[in-house]
């Protein structure tokens, strides 16, 4: 809205400045010096024509000619008369400006009040991706008295009276209340509207052993920057931005506006996370027990992408999603005229048993499917810990597809997981399967069905007594503090995975690789802790020993079967 004040915006953006202006109350003072400075000017122009003639007038008359003139009265002289009627014009100025003060008064009080509950509905319907930084806007349902509100429900607010001033409509101004933790809030008090702000840092530390090797390097680096807007414009309608920078590159992560008129039934459009895994949809990354995603979901993932996806929950303890995408992992525009489809199930079979050892364990699976025509691999490099959009240097290359290899024809993966959440401990494991066909420059109508498999178990355990019913920000009992009275050692994590990926010998038979160079089996294991200082100020430490089935080259001349990385990781997440 503050754009519209700006010289080169539209009548609307200037409509809107001029709304903005009246809501602060510099209209009057704004309309006092433009009307004063019109009035100078025509007083300025009416004394100029009295002394001045025309341009186009006949020449004066000899001063010969014309009578002596009279001496006039006091009351009649030019100049004094000019100041009478200039006070005049602002004494009337001064009556318009403080009526027009009075009717932005009146506005104010007639939208006034005292900011309202920001309490949150907690039993607000499931949205996918939601737990991620920021929360899905649309799905966050509160009610005036903290309690739940109907889906869509709209609650009365005080109208206010129509200020005309040469424009439609004023601002919709609306009491608010604002909140922090985390991320900064502002919402309406009818709860009607509301804005969200959330920050995400990761600062990492990566040593690779052995060292001196190309193209890995030891490296301090920021996988993750990651600024977040997040809000409602009425409440069935909610919107999510997001601006990330990833080791050396920025990019718009997240631009999506959800449509929420029935939790049963939900509509997504935009570029937004897919639904295909539990570990990318469900798992937010601010809350993630290893500081990484699988070498399953890092290389064959769908990631982010633009399309349409309809979601909701069935019943209480059953959620769903479907979408149609461009097909281009992680991308921004389409690679084809061919679209990928995708779908994700989880159920909580106890969910509804409270107490139970069972209570929190979920059980579903996923899918994507799409036909490629024709396009260099994405990624083309596949790498231990590195998503597709990670820079090279963060990430161990083990198998690398050749400069003459494309993706051609259908693409199909699906994918099982189980997760179980009982007090102190997180299991999660995931079973993902499907193929990717390919072909050769050479020999464009030689297919090669390339199948993939994978399967990760990992863990964790709160050694200080905080219990989870999934994954999300770690609350803990006593934050890490130093002070007198409010010492604290925050909570303390014990993590570990075990991931395996297998890749068909045909990507060697099928000369889609160099099995001199490269391996097509890997499997990983993952051992650290995490450090929960604060609710917002987190420390992760972990090594992930690699071995590959080949040796995998480095750099030239420099091949090795293992590959060892200690990671130490500094999040902090409002």
């Amino acid at each position: 809205m503050f754009w519209g004040a700006f010289p080169g915006m539209s009548g609307k953006g200037r409509q809107h400045s001029m709304q903005y202006l009246i809501w602060r109350g510099r209209v009057p003072w704004i309309l006092l010096f433009g009307i004063t400075l019109w009035a100078l000017l025509a007083e300025g122009i009416g004394f100029a024509q009295t002394v001045l003639p025309p341009a186009n007038s006949a020449p004066p008359i000899p001063a010969a000619a014309v009578p002596p003139p009279t001496r006039p009265s006091v009351g009649t002289v030019a100049g004094i008369t000019r100041e009478a009627q200039l006070e005049a014009r602002i004494q009337q100025l001064e009556s318009m400006v403080s009526q027009l003060a009075s009717q932005v008064q009146s506005l104010s009080a007639a939208s006034g009040g005292t900011p309202g509950s920001l309490a949150t509905n907690p039993d607000a319907p499931w949205s996918p991706g939601s737990g991620d930084v920021g929360s899905v806007a649309s799905n966050v349902t509160p009610s005036r008295s903290g309690g739940p509100a109907a889906p869509g429900q709209s609650l009365p607010s005080n109208p206010a009276p129509s200020l005309r001033f040469d424009s439609p409509a004023t601002l919709d101004n609306r009491p608010s209340g604002v909140k922090f933790g985390p991320g900064f809030e502002i919402r309406t008090e009818d709860e009607e509207f509301f804005f969200q702000f959330h920050n995400l840092t990761q600062f990492d530390y990566r040593g690779y052993i052995p060292n001196n090797e190309n193209p890995v390097h030891d490296t301090f680096a920021f996988p993750r920057q990651w600024f977040t807007f997040s809000g409602r414009i009425t409440k069935p309608i909610g919107y999510f931005v997001s601006l990330a920078n990833g080791f050396d590159t920025v990019s718009i992560l997240d631009v999506f506006v959800d449509f929420n008129y029935d939790p049963r039934l939900q509509l997504r459009v935009g570029r937004f996370k897919t639904p295909f895994t539990y570990e990318f949809l469900v798992k937010p990354i601010q809350g993630l027990i290893l500081p990484e995603r699988s070498v399953f979901f890092n290389n064959f993932g769908q990631n982010r992408d633009l399309g349409v996806m309809a979601y909701g929950r069935l019943a209480k303890d059953f959620d769903y999603a479907t979408g149609i995408f461009n097909g281009s992992r992680n991308g921004f525009v389409s690679t084809g005229d061919n679209k990928c489809y995708s779908a994700f199930v989880n159920w909580k079979p106890m969910g509804s048993h409270e107490g139970s050892i069972f209570e929190n364990f979920n059980i579903g699976g996923s899918v994507f499917a799409g036909n490629h025509n024709t396009r260099t691999p994405s990624p083309q490099t596949l790498r231990t810990i590195v998503a597709i959009s990670g820079n090279a240097v963060a990430g161990v290359p083990f198998l690398n597809l050749n400069n003459n290899v494309r993706e051609s024809g259908p693409t199909a993966f699906w994918d099982l997981h189980a997760a179980w959440y009982y007090k102190q401990l997180a299991l999660i494991g995931e079973w993902g399967s499907g193929f990717q066909d390919y072909v050769l420059n050479t020999s464009a109508h030689n297919r090669t069905h390339l199948p993939i498999s994978s399967f990760y178990v990992e863990s964790g355990y709160l050694l200080t007594g905080e219990t989870r019913s999934g994954l999300g920000v770690v609350k803990p009992r006593h934050p890490f503090d130093l002070r007198k009275g409010k010492f604290g050692i925050g909570a303390w994590e014990l993590t570990g995975r075990y991931q395996y990926l297998d890749i068909s010998n045909q990507v060697f038979t099928h000369g889609l690789a160099d099995p001199n160079l490269w391996a097509n089996r890997i499997s990983l294991v993952d051992v650290g802790f995490n450090w929960h200082m604060t609710q917002y100020l987190k420390f992760m430490f972990m090594w992930e020993h690699a071995e590959f089935n080949n040796p995998v080259q480095y750099s030239p001349g420099k091949r090795a079967l293992t590959n060892d990385l200690f990671l130490a990781r500094l999040q902090l997440y409002f």
